[in-house]
């Protein structure tokens, strides 16, 4: 089974020297990652792609349309010579295989054929085979921006992207290799392939956006862990005997359970996800710039709007902004965890949403005021439902069948209320919780200020009071 992928290279490109440089790669050894401040250029790419480490001293390192060994200096200079040195100066693509399915030989092969496939007509390409780790084997790709034929830039588009797949998953099948096949879900427990067939979110739909979210606030791997562990993840790299672990995984925070890299999808593999935190690429998958136009789009189209005041018009827009980060999970650079909670379970939200704007509440003292007379309204009705239900039991025993029916539909009655009058409490619960952590936070706190201030007031007016009465004594 081979993934694919590829993403532009923009400008200078830092650090993508220090992740070449760092060969454990892990959590272990930060000491190793040498931060560089000036340009980089093309050449740091391809000696990324081709260090001898992973590799196996250049085994595995070919060159289509130039030579790998001097790559840099050719592909400059066909840039040179059409005079397009600036903009996106290569493309970062890659190939990894399944498994234990593949030999070092057989991947590379693979990747040359798909890059002469995909690119040779026109363009130079560096592929590298990388075997650093036998879990893993995977094959990189460093193409050219320029055509040596007629100086046009190449542009990668959906449809590129569509037949990278494509040719790949045709090799593969010729060499009797798997592919990923629609509705895959290994791994996977029933809940949560049934809530993404459904469109809902999931904790690793959750954890592929924040996941993004600190690729694209990160150019080194000390800060793309800083960032996640920052918004609450925890990232296991050790077995509890203090093995390094070969497939490393991690939590978000309110999880049951810790998540491998290798089984959130396609393109995260932690190798896959570090390469482009050091190239600093600041790639969305699967395409940023077409799903920023997407946001842009939907955002015209649907505006928040609504007529609601204070507390209840901030749940709206809080409610609406959590619905951004499930439909362009890139949208939101900095996603709070309590809004990463609110997102899995995203019924509840829309139910407190509602609960508001059905009573029109917009500030704290109404939300109280409201769940006061809410519990009143419960123990009212739950004591008649009490009284009617040894009611019941006498009717029964007088077999009076007219006044059993009354009060059975009496009861049921009460019953759907009181279950409607709970449902209402924990909407409130969960308001009060999440206004005062996210939410009204401000605002709240600014009335509970107030409150601390008139009860100031009133203490040292009573204060005065008390020392005037005493002076008069």
């Amino acid at each position: 089974m081979a993934t694919t992928s590829i993403w532009r290279i923009r400008g200078p490109i830092a650090g993508v020297i220090n992740y070449a440089e760092n060969e454990e790669k892990t959590r272990a050894s930060p000491s190793d990652v040498i931060i560089r401040k000036e340009p980089e250029t093309i050449d740091k790419l391809i000696a990324y792609a081709g260090r001898e480490e992973a590799t196996n001293q250049r085994q595995f390192v070919t060159g289509i349309n130039c030579n790998p060994e001097r790559a840099t200096i050719e592909m400059n200079a066909v840039k040179q010579k059409f005079g397009k040195t600036d903009g996106t100066i290569a493309y970062h693509g890659y190939q990894s295989f399944r498994e234990g399915e593949v030999t070092p030989e057989q991947a590379h092969q693979i990747g040359i054929r798909l890059a002469n496939e995909l690119w040779g007509s026109r363009y130079q390409v560096v592929v590298a085979t990388h075997l650093d780790k036998r879990s893993h084997i995977h094959s990189h790709f460093i193409v050219n921006t320029v055509s040596f034929v007629d100086g046009i830039k190449y542009r990668r588009t959906k449809e590129d992207y569509r037949r990278m797949r494509m040719v790949s998953d045709r090799l593969c099948r010729e060499e009797n290799l798997s592919v990923i096949r629609r509705g895959e879900h290994k791994g996977k427990h029933y809940s949560e392939w049934a809530a993404e067939q459904e469109g809902k979110p999931t904790y690793r739909s959750m954890i592929r956006a924040d996941i993004e979210r600190a690729v694209a606030a990160s150019v080194t791997e000390d800060e793309f862990y800083d960032y996640l562990e920052e918004i609450g993840y925890e990232l296991k790299f050790y077995s509890a005997k203090g093995k390094l672990l070969e497939r490393p995984s991690l939590k978000p925070k309110g999880a049951d359970r810790f998540f491998r890299f290798d089984r959130l999808g396609e393109n995260y593999y932690l190798e896959d996800i570090l390469a482009r935190v050091v190239t600093n690429t600041r790639r969305m998958l699967p395409f940023p710039e077409e799903e920023q136009k997407a946001f842009a789009r939907y955002y015209k189209e649907n505006p928040p709007k609504t007529e609601e005041k204070g507390l209840a018009r901030d749940y709206y827009f809080y409610a609406y902004k959590a619905r951004v980060a499930i439909k362009f999970p890139f949208a939101i650079q900095v996603l709070p965890q309590s809004m990463r909670e609110d997102i899995i379970k995203l019924d509840k939200l829309d139910q407190d949403v509602r609960f508001l704007a059905k009573y029109h509440i917009k500030t704290y003292d109404e939300l109280k005021e409201k769940w006061e007379e809410i519990k009143e309204n419960l123990q009212l009705f739950t004591e008649e439902r009490n009284r009617l239900r040894t009611d019941l039991k006498r009717y029964l025993r007088q077999n009076d069948e007219t006044a059993a029916e009354d009060t059975r539909k009496r009861i049921g009655y009460l019953s759907e209320e009181i279950t409607k009058l709970r449902s209402e409490i924990k909407s409130c619960d969960r308001v009060e919780k999440r206004s005062i952590a996210s939410i009204g936070g401000k605002n709240s706190q600014k009335q509970a200020n107030q409150k601390r201030e008139e009860k100031s007031t009133n203490l040292a007016d009573m204060s005065a009071k008390s020392d005037n009465s005493l002076e008069e004594r």
